[in-house]
């Protein structure tokens, strides 16, 4: 049986961006393009685009080096490449969650 990836509502994520004193990591696996066309940001927000390839052909760790890692959220425009993206962050032992319903839901909040 699979094991249910950690997941965070766009209403749970929204007040840890809007903190000041909270660091969040954003591992956005949409395109650049879409990632150029509008991103989650922050005040205390590091943004990472790591598209899904990226983070199955390197180690994860590498990619998130020199940023927190303490609130580590994948995003992509629906929720289900962020799924696989957050199976491969755990997995390199990052504690990560997949943003429930992608941007699409992020654009709701």
């Amino acid at each position: 049986m699979a094991q249910a990836v950690p997941a965070i509502a766009p209403t749970e994520l929204k007040p840890l961006v809007e903190d000041e004193e909270t660091p969040v990591t954003i591992v956005d696996v949409r395109s650049p393009m879409r990632y150029r066309q509008g991103h989650i940001d922050g005040p205390n927000v590091e943004s990472v685009n790591a598209q899904l390839g990226q983070l199955q052909a390197v180690d994860p760790n590498q990619l998130l080096d020199g940023v927190p890692t303490e609130n580590v959220v994948a995003v992509c425009n629906t929720g289900n490449q962020s799924t696989a993206a957050t199976q491969i962050l755990q997995r390199a032992g990052i504690d990560a969650e997949n943003l429930q319903r992608g941007m699409a839901g992020w654009e709701n909040v």
